[in-house]
């Protein structure tokens, strides 16, 4: 798998380990740019303040030169519980909305390591989760002095919505 030791340091954790967390992140960052960069200009502006408040990670150049905006998401657990994570609130101690609600970005773009990636229009997921939300049970995700909020969404229900999935054959994708 390509986070091995990462991964295992991250899973051993009882609570997020943004350090851990940040380092899956980068590699699955990269991953993305690669399959991005066989049809699109990608330029990386997370680190960009006003991007970074908008949910934005990535501008891409269509080769008509119009652009999008896109947020990444990497969601390590899906292969094994078969739903993504949709996060409502981002710090609970201080009522922070989490990405799901806040991300300005035109598509999100989501990796399962060693399964998938998904493209999903925000508003379509947000549409799912709001049609859902009488069965959809709220979890936590334990931080240090804080928690994180989100609700599980069935990836079958998500592939029906997705704007594109690109499976991963590729050893080491």
């Amino acid at each position: 798998m390509v986070f091995s030791s990462i991964f295992r340091t991250f899973m051993q954790t009882k609570h997020y380990n943004f350090s851990a967390q940040h380092k899956l992140g980068k590699q699955g960052e990269q991953i993305i740019d690669q399959w991005l960069q066989n049809i699109y200009k990608v330029t990386d502006v997370s680190d960009v303040p006003k991007y970074q408040e908008a949910g934005i990670d990535r501008i891409i150049e269509r080769t008509d030169g119009t652009t999008a905006t896109v947020e990444y998401k990497l969601d390590i657990a899906a292969r094994r519980t078969g739903n993504l994570f949709f996060e409502t609130v981002s710090v609970d101690t201080q009522g922070v909305p989490g990405w799901g609600w806040t991300s300005q970005a035109d598509y999100w773009i989501f990796l399962i390591p060693d399964q998938e990636i998904i493209v999903i229009h925000p508003g379509k997921l947000r549409s799912l989760v709001w049609q859902h939300q009488t069965f959809l049970a709220e979890r936590t995700v334990p931080n240090k002095n804080y928690k994180t909020l989100g609700v599980p969404v069935p990836l079958a229900d998500i592939r029906k919505v997705a704007y594109q999935i690109q499976k991963l054959y590729l050893a080491g994708l």
